[in-house]
């Protein structure tokens, strides 16, 4: 060997070593690391009331566990991940309660382990980490449980299910007979179509429900019990499937008897309106709250409308029918420049609405949420007019406003939402858009998605629009779920389509009216009805409004 390739051999020994030491420090630091968790009262605390009342120890994942090294890569809980694990295990153990005394000692695993994260040795690529999630390891006896280093109220919302789809998987396990009802190949044989089915959310629970698990899973939130309880009255198979479940659970235990089954089905309070903000953060807020601009949009606002704009956590939320699962969250400095953005534009539409309107429309409230979640869907928009006093609210998680698309679909939003509440004030019997003033400009044999015979077991929206293209007459396919929607699509799309693609205008829609004889008979009874709306409630020229209409649909007023 020359005596330059020792020198890079002593190297690369040298630089060998360096990396072992390292590792070594490492797994030093990582093991003191675990055992000030370990060592802290409140940790013990809860590890006790683990093994107490469900027989399970609680445990830190290593980095260089052997247990663990053949599937998972893992990254160790740290000391500041205290909290987050307290926090996680908090709402493990009220999960765990639900059960019936003594079943999770009897039937669950023997441990709960802790880790950062886990990441999948199988994944191909570059594999994200487990998070938020358990996992079944049966090899252990185990439940591996991860403490992210960002605990969020969705997170909670997510793995309040997934620790009972993991204990799902943990009892199949034991099934080992071929020719029990809940083996895999009888329980295939029982499989739901869901391609007929009407919506989105019941093709989700149907989907989930045709494999064990997510059927176990879904037995343990109450709203969606619920819905699938419903499906199950007109699916013969589905029904089977949750017949079978509750009795194989029965069979392991009797308490799982009607009552139970009864009170899982019950839906909590807390469930039925969930916060996403983290309301002990009372700073989250502060750079909107100092705003200049922001203030000024919300007062001018407020003072025209005479409503409320609630914008800060911690406001109350929007008011929901009964039985609609509500998630929702404020806007925080996180997403100042979209709120602000938002703002402006929000006050920009809607002081163009004469007094003689907003005075009659009585509007109570504005929510401006950045997630609006209800009946399992994201919202961008809701005009609440089941109450006495009505109110708006706006759902803007996907809002940007670098983005001209999306600008103009919440600006055209605006306007569908005010649309809606001046329908139900000012369109009445004999009116130029109510009832059959109304659909009877549509082309014969068509029929509105909301209120058809058969409805109900109809196709879902989005195929419902798709096979539904040929018709005429619809500013957007959204508008032919039901007459008030079409009538809002069409005027949302007239109120801003000369402002539209950065004042380029909106070319499609204004070529589409002069093409489309229908659409432009329809714009003109809109045109109708607000100039109804002019003589009866003496609103003065000029109106911004009235202009705006006229940009996109002249009027002949003297007809």
């Amino acid at each position: 060997m020359t005596s330059r390739g020792r020198y890079v051999y002593l190297l690369m020994l040298r630089f060998h070593t360096f990396l072992i030491l390292a590792a070594a420090l490492m797994l030093i630091s990582s093991a003191f690391a675990l055992e000030a968790i370990e060592r802290e009262p409140k940790f013990i605390e809860v590890a006790q009331r683990f093994q107490t009342g469900f027989g399970l120890s609680v445990k830190l994942a290593e980095v260089d566990d052997p247990v663990f090294a053949k599937n998972q890569v893992v990254t160790a809980v740290k000391p500041e991940h205290l909290d987050h694990a307290l926090q996680i295990l908090t709402w493990v153990e009220a999960e765990l309660k639900r059960y019936p005394a003594g079943f999770i000692q009897k039937h669950g695993p023997k441990n709960l382990v802790l880790a950062n994260a886990y990441t999948s040795r199988s994944a191909k690529g570059a594999a994200a980490t487990y998070s938020p999630t358990f996992i079944n390891d049966r090899t252990t006896d185990a439940i591996l449980v991860t403490v992210p280093t960002t605990v969020t109220p969705s997170l909670e919302v997510l793995g309040r299910g997934y620790i009972h789809r993991t204990l799902g998987n943990h009892l199949l396990a034991d099934i080992k007979s071929p020719d029990s009802p809940l083996a895999l190949a009888q329980w295939k044989t029982l499989e739901s179509d869901d391609s007929m089915l009407e919506t989105e959310s019941a093709k989700r629970l149907t989907k989930a429900s045709n494999a064990r698990e997510g059927l176990y899973q879904v037995l343990w939130d109450a709203w969606e019990f619920n819905e699938l309880l419903t499906l199950a009255k007109t699916d013969p198979k589905l029904k089977q499937r949750i017949d079978m479940v509750k009795a194989w659970m029965t069979s392991l235990d009797q308490q799982f008897n009607e009552a139970f089954w009864s009170g899982l089905a019950t839906i909590p309070e807390h469930q039925r309106t969930i916060c996403l903000n983290d309301l002990t953060d009372t700073h989250s807020h502060d750079r909107i709250k100092a705003d200049p601009e922001i203030q000024s949009d919300i007062r001018k606002l407020e003072k025209q409308w005479g409503f409320k704009v609630l914008w800060e956590p911690g406001s109350p939320a929007p008011p929901m029918p009964v039985k609609v699962r509500l998630e929702y969250s404020y806007f925080t400095d996180k997403k100042l420049t979209e709120f602000k953005a938002f703002m402006r534009m929000c006050r920009e539409q809607l002081e163009i609405y004469p007094a003689q309107i907003t005075e009659r429309l009585h509007v109570k409230n504005l929510y401006m949420l950045d997630t609006f979640n209800f009946r399992g869907a994201g919202v961008a928009g809701q005009g609440i007019s089941w109450l006495p006093q009505a109110s708006f609210a706006y759902g803007l998680r996907t809002f940007d406003p670098a983005v001209v698309k999306s600008m103009d679909f919440l600006r055209r939003t605006i306007h569908h939402e005010v649309l809606h509440l001046m329908d139900r004030e000012f369109s009445k019997e004999g009116g130029p858009i109510y009832g059959t003033h109304w659909d009877s400009l549509n082309q014969e044999g068509f029929r509105y998605k909301i209120g058809s015979p058969g409805a109900a077991s109809g196709p879902s929206g989005l195929r419902f629009y798709k096979d539904n293209t040929k018709w005429q007459g619809f500013a957007e396919p959204y508008g032919m779920n039901i007459a008030t929607d079409d009538r809002a699509t069409l005027y949302a799309r007239l109120m801003t389509a000369h402002v539209a693609d950065e004042g380029r205008g909106d070319q499609p829609f204004f070529e589409k009216l002069k093409t489309d004889k229908i659409l432009k008979s329809k714009a003109d009874r809109l045109i109708q009805f607000f100039q109804m709306l002019k003589r009866d409630l003496a609103i003065s020229e000029p109106s911004r409004l009235y202009s705006h209409l006229e940009s996109a649909c002249p009027s002949q007023k003297n007809k």
